[in-house]
């Protein structure tokens, strides 16, 4: 993993983007070019960036068309070099990267917590409070709903997940009540 593609082109923008402290939009256009070029509904721009028959300047025409006016140059020459090595296909892993080295440069944490019932504005605030002093970084607070966890919240953060959820201790209760009766 440590020279895979993403790693590679993801680290080269960072360190570049660092120096130059262009890191904040940066990170916003990369994220936009990504949303844009992969927009599951208009597939054609993808495939004609990552196809071997059409020349490279005329993809590099199309990119500048598209994107000169919303990108810096910056952004707008990684994005030809990666097109032009035939990485473009590997770019929403690169974003990916580079999303995760801005959010440790800038101590976010990313949440997802699964609830069965929307979370009121009071609560949301107070979990991202404690999530933040518990964590002493800046939260961003994904939500989802999922019924069949019956009640109370399930957190997910990095590669760790806590799980109070209603269904979680039924689960328990109910293997407890399984292993007595064997």
């Amino acid at each position: 993993m440590a020279n895979s593609v993403e790693n590679v082109y993801s680290t080269a923008l960072f360190e570049l983007c660092d120096e130059q402290d262009t890191l904040d939009n940066t990170y916003e256009q990369l994220e936009q070019i990504t949303q844009i070029i992969f927009d599951k509904q208009q597939k054609e721009l993808a495939l004609m960036l990552a196809s071997p028959l059409i020349p490279f300047a005329d993809k590099q025409k199309v990119l500048t068309g598209v994107f000169s006016e919303q990108v810096s140059e910056t952004v707008l020459d990684f994005l030809c070099v990666v097109t032009q090595k035939g990485r473009i296909r590997s770019l929403p892993a690169i974003t990916e990267h580079f999303k995760q080295m801005y959010y440790e440069k800038k101590n976010i944490l990313e949440v997802t917590a699964t609830t069965a019932m929307p979370m009121s504005e009071t609560l949301r605030k107070k979990l991202v409070d404690k999530l933040g002093k518990v964590s002493g970084k800046s939260i961003i607070l994904h939500e989802k709903q999922d019924k069949s966890i019956l009640g109370g919240i399930v957190l997910r953060y990095g590669n760790t997940e806590i799980d109070s959820s209603v269904k979680s201790k039924l689960d328990k209760i109910k293997a407890q009540i399984d292993s007595a009766i064997v």
